[in-house]
C-alpha cells in the first residue's frame, strides 16, 4: 500500500450507521472552499495595508469572492439532507424508524466535543492577542456553547465569528424530527408544500430584518435539503444519466458559483427577493444531479476532494483563527501591485499550513467523535485504569 493511500484510509471518515456517500462530501469541499476564498478576501478587504493600482479593474471578483460566504448556504442544505435521510428512508420506504435517542445523541457526541475544543481554545488565546479581558470572553464562551449567542448579545461568538451557523445548524436539530413529519404526507402534497415554502418564506423574512442571523432567515435551506432527501429516496422516473441532465448539472454549477448572494437576514430589494427564492431550489437541483449523474458524481466523488470535504467541520471550526494568525505576518510583505496575483499568492501561502493543522485538529479530536460509542468506551477504560489503581 502506498504512501498516500495510507493517508487516505487515516483521513478516511468512520461510518457506523448508514453509507458513506462520497459526493455528499465532495459537495462539502465545494462549500468549505467557497467559505475559505471568502474569509481569504475578508482580510484583505478590512485588515491589509497595501495599496493595489488595479483594484477598481476587478470588482467583479472582488464581489464574487464576497459571494463566498454562501458556502454556508450549501452546508445548510446539506445538513437538511444528511438529517432527513434516515426519517425519508423510513417513512417512504418503510425502513425502521430513526431513534430520537441515538439521534440527539449523535448530535451531541459527533458535533459537541469539536466546537467545545475550538472555542475554548479561543476563549485562552483570543485576550491574549487582543484587548478583550478574560471575564468577557467567559461570558461569551458560555453563551456560545449553550448556542444562545445570538440571543443574548444579537450578535455572533466574539470568539469565533464562524459559530453563528452552527448556532443556526444546532436550531434546527432540536426542530428536524417534528419538521420531517412532512415526509409522512402523500408524495405531491409534501413536495408541493416544500417549495411553496421556500418560495413564500423570504416575503416573510423581508419584513422582519435584523442585524443577526436566526434561523428563520435560512429556513429555505434546510427545507430544500428535506426536499432533496425526498426525491433522492423515492427517484423520479427521469434518466439523468442522459447528457441533458449532465450540462443542466453545468448550469445549475454556474448558478450555484455566480448567482449574486444576498444575506437572508439583510434583505431590502426585489432582487433580494428572487435570490432567496430560486437560490435553494438551485443547490438542491445541483445536489440532485450530482448524486444521480455518472459525470458529476465522479468529480465530487473523487476521493481526495471527499476526503479534504469530510474534514469539513473541523476546517471550518480553526480555519478563520489560523488566517488571522498568518495575515499578520504576510501582510508585512506586498509581493505584487496587482490584487489578483497578490490574492491568489497569499491563498496559496494559507492553504498548507491551514490543512496541515486541519488534519491534527481532526484526526486528534473529530474523527474520534464520529465513533458513537466513544463516550461508552472512554468511560470503560477510564472505569478499568481507576480500578487498576486502586
Amino acid at each position: 500500500m502506498s504512501i498516500s493511500q495510507r493517508f487516505a484510509n487515516l483521513l478516511s471518515r468512520n461510518i457506523v450507521h448508514g453509507k458513506l456517500i462520497p459526493e455528499i462530501d465532495g459537495l462539502r469541499f465545494l462549500a468549505i472552499l467557497l467559505v475559505f476564498l471568502h474569509h481569504v478576501y475578508s482580510f484583505f478587504e478590512f485588515s491589509s495595508p497595501h495599496h493595489f493600482d488595479d483594484l477598481e479593474d476587478y470588482g467583479w471578483l472582488r464581489q464574487w469572492l464576497t459571494d463566498g460566504r454562501k458556502g454556508v448556504d450549501l452546508f445548510f442544505v446539506i445538513s437538511g439532507f444528511i438529517l432527513a435521510l434516515p426519517f425519508a428512508k423510513s417513512y417512504l420506504k418503510g425502513a425502521p424508524r430513526p431513534s430520537l435517542k441515538r439521534y440527539f445523541k449523535r448530535r451531541l457526541t459527533r458535533l459537541e466535543p469539536p466546537y467545545i475544543v475550538a472555542m475554548v481554545g479561543m476563549f485562552i488565546v483570543f485576550p491574549l492577542v487582543t484587548s478583550m479581558d478574560y471575564a468577557f470572553a467567559f461570558e461569551s464562551l458560555l453563551a456560545s456553547l449553550i448556542y444562545s449567542h445570538v440571543f443574548i448579545y444579537g450578535v455572533t461568538s466574539f470568539l469565533l465569528a464562524v459559530a453563528w451557523s452552527l448556532e443556526l445548524e444546532v436550531h434546527f436539530y432540536v426542530l428536524a424530527p417534528l419538521l420531517f413529519m412532512v415526509l409522512k404526507l402523500p408524495k405531491i402534497a409534501r413536495r408541493a408544500g416544500l417549495v411553496l415554502f421556500i418560495l413564500v418564506l423570504p416575503f416573510l423574512q423581508a419584513q422582519i430584518q435584523t442585524p443577526a442571523f436566526y434561523l428563520f432567515h435560512y429556513f429555505q435551506f434546510f427545507l430544500a435539503g428535506i426536499l432533496l432527501a425526498d426525491f433522492y429516496i423515492e427517484r423520479p422516473s427521469l434518466d439523468t444519466g442522459k447528457p441533458f441532465f449532465t450540462f443542466a448539472g453545468l448550469v445549475l454549477f454556474m448558478g450555484v458559483l455566480f448567482m449574486p448572494h444576498v444575506r437572508t437576514h439583510l434583505m431590502n430589494s426585489p432582487d433580494d427577493l428572487y435570490y432567496a427564492m430560486i437560490f435553494p431550489l438551485a443547490i438542491a437541483g445541483f445536489y440532485y444531479i450530482v448524486l444521480t449523474n455518472r459525470f458529476w458524481g465522479k468529480v465530487f466523488g473523487y476521493r481526495w476532494i471527499s476526503l479534504i470535504g469530510g474534514m469539513c467541520y473541523t476546517i471550518y471550526l480553526i480555519h478563520q483563527p489560523l488566517l488571522s494568525a498568518m495575515m499578520k505576518i504576510i501582510f508585512r510583505y506586498q509581493f505584487f501591485d496587482s490584487f489578483p496575483a497578490e490574492y491568489l499568492l497569499v491563498t496559496l501561502l494559507c492553504i498548507p499550513p491551514v490543512l496541515a493543522a486541519s488534519v491534527i485538529f481532526y484526526l486528534l479530536v473529530e474523527k474520534p467523535c464520529m465513533d458513537p460509542e466513544w463516550p461508552e468506551k472512554l468511560w470503560r477504560k477510564t472505569k478499568g485504569m481507576l480500578v487498576k489503581t486502586t
